[in-house]
């Protein structure tokens, strides 16, 4: 008795849980069978929750009526078999007048649905359109949409056009506070980034309303990267900042840039603003090395750049300042252990940038003292780094030094030669510290 009062009970869970997952694996591993339309609804690997419940509403009605219709056709039978029995003839008479009722149930539920509202029999989901991304388009209309990059798209959904929703930046070197901003996307023809790539420029003006114009594709993506506009330090494998691969995007230095250091072609820095005022705090300076920890041969990376040919394709390490309020002082001394000797005390050259501004670093040349005939140690207050070089213009041996305090002595550092007439630092460039 138990058991019958809730077998309902158990089958309704049951439903309930095979259709989750059901839903949950067609979005997953796409369609193994081919669902029948119902009610104008068709289910396919791109149909939405609100869409299912639709689908569901109308399989519902359906299924009721095809029911109520398999019991009076029992009981039909039933009454046709009974042999005149009269216990078999009234059970009979009671599974037709079920099925009976069962129809009329469903035909004035529906009759009164439609006259309360035709959208209760008729449930229309409103589209909504993404706000942001892309959306991938089939040859039937069938949308997709994608607020990033993903590694996998299902086999039975071929997408032959493309609308951008995200902006296009006003700026390629200012990355805006406010909003994302898409430059291209990059799309492969295997899954997980490999094959044949292709690239969509963003087609949609940051202040246009709705989506971009439809762009065609070559071929049906399984793979799709984003190149979104982002603040920080973007190195290149092409030159002239030619696309693809996306570019590795560095906001802190990196002592060892590993395999990637190599291929490097071309670097632009993209600051972070708003209203087309760049950000202090997101405004970018790098210096690159052919060595690892900072240096060897270097460069000064003010502004797009293309690598010069004395570091191409020998880039080991890229030092980052980025832009913050400055603070603390340099001081050069012509003695070890942060001393002066006899006869210049207190002719120490003290470099004491209140800010770096626009500049976003100082420039101080040995040629320039006229007391200090050579470096042999150097101070560091606050928050500074300083970068050594052996020739002007940063022509010869670069060396960066951070540590705060006394730096005791540059002999048998990078930069200072045990040969007396060997090489020495003749010039230093001060930054905010390198991250």
């Amino acid at each position: 008795m138990k058991l019958n009062k809730f077998f309902p009970i158990l089958i309704i869970i049951f439903f309930l849980f095979s259709i989750s997952i059901f839903l949950a694996s067609a979005q997953e591993r796409g369609l193994e069978v081919q669902y029948p339309i119902m009610g104008g609804e068709e289910i396919t690997t791109s149909t939405t929750i609100a869409e299912y419940a639709v689908y569901v509403f109308n399989f519902s009605i359906v299924l009721a009526a095809i029911i109520a219709f398999a019991v009076l056709i029992y009981g039909g039978f039933r009454y046709v078999t009974s042999s005149g029995n009269p216990i078999v003839m009234g059970d009979a008479k009671k599974w037709i007048l079920s099925a009976i009722i069962g129809l009329a149930l469903i035909l004035f539920s529906y009759i009164m649905l439609n006259i309360i509202n035709a959208n209760f029999i008729n449930p229309e989901v409103e589209v909504i359109e993404p706000v942001g991304g892309i959306l991938l388009l089939d040859e039937n209309g069938v949308p997709k949409p994608l607020a990033d990059g993903i590694a996998e798209i299902p086999e039975d959904f071929n997408a032959v056009t493309i609308q951008f929703f995200s902006p296009m930046p006003k700026n390629s070197l200012l990355a805006d506070i406010k909003k994302q901003e898409l430059i291209s996307i990059f799309y492969y023809s295997e899954t997980n980034f490999q094959g044949d790539v292709e690239k969509v420029e963003n087609n949609k003006s940051s202040d246009s309303d709705g989506p971009s114009a439809e762009q065609g594709l070559s071929f049906p993506p399984r793979s799709i990267a984003f190149f979104w506009l982002e603040s920080g330090v973007h190195l290149y494998e092409k030159e002239n900042f030619e696309t693809p691969p996306i570019p590795k995007i560095s906001k802190s230095g990196e002592k060892n840039l590993g395999d990637i250091g190599s291929k490097i072609k071309s670097i632009s820095l993209v600051n972070k603003g708003e209203d087309g005022e760049t950000i202090f705090e997101e405004y970018y300076t790098a210096v690159i090395f052919e060595d690892t920890d900072y240096q060897g041969q270097c460069d000064l990376v003010l502004a797009p750049y293309n690598v010069v040919d004395r570091l191409k394709e020998k880039i080991s390490s890229i030092a980052v300042a980025k832009g913050t309020e400055i603070y603390g002082d340099v001081i050069f001394y012509d003695k070890e252990n942060c001393e002066m000797e006899k006869g210049n005390e207190g002719k120490e050259y003290r470099y004491s940038p209140d800010t770096l501004g626009d500049l976003r670093y100082g420039v101080v040349k040995l040629k320039d003292m006229i007391d200090i005939k050579q470096w042999m140690s150097i101070k560091i207050n606050g928050n500074l780094s300083v970068l050594l070089n052996t020739e002007e213009d940063l022509k010869g041996r670069c060396a960066v030094f951070d540590q705060i305090g006394c730096i005791s002595s540059l002999k048998g550092t990078y930069v200072f030669s045990s040969d007396p007439e060997g090489f020495r630092p003749q010039e230093a460039y001060i930054f905010s510290s390198f991250k």
